[in-house]
């Protein structure tokens, strides 16, 4: 939305809400702007969440491994029973498989593929 659309809907000029925005950026509440697609546009089909639940002395290496797969599109060390909470976005179930295979020497690993966006993702109420 530029600042022209927002300032319209919420009463005030372009040039306040730039200020505004600057500001918030300043404080570091704003910490950047992000494209939103659709990954299916992409022929990416499957989205899957993926716990794991890492063998001891493993944790640091899965973490390694998270960030260097691509198709790991979020990942999150999580309290409780299992160590990451992980988002996996692909072209098929064979290539989920194919990702999922890589955790198990490491640990145990649960996916759950994604049927339908209940919630898309947004702001908490702020």
């Amino acid at each position: 939305m530029t600042t022209k659309a927002v300032g319209e809907k919420i009463g005030m000029s372009s040039p306040s809400v730039t200020a505004r925005v600057n500001k918030m950026k300043d404080a570091g509440a704003i910490t950047g702007f992000a494209v939103v697609i659709d990954p299916k546009a992409f022929g990416l089909n499957v989205e899957a969440h993926v716990r794991i639940h890492a063998l001891p002395g493993e944790g640091n290496r899965v973490a390694r491994m998270l960030r260097d797969t691509p198709e790991i599109v979020e990942a999150d060390q999580i309290t409780g029973k299992d160590c990451f909470q992980v988002k996996v976005v692909v072209s098929d179930t064979e290539k989920l498989h194919s990702i999922v295979a890589r955790f198990e020497p490491f640990g145990s690993v649960e996916t759950a593929i994604i049927m339908a966006k209940t919630v898309n993702r947004r702001l908490p109420d702020l």
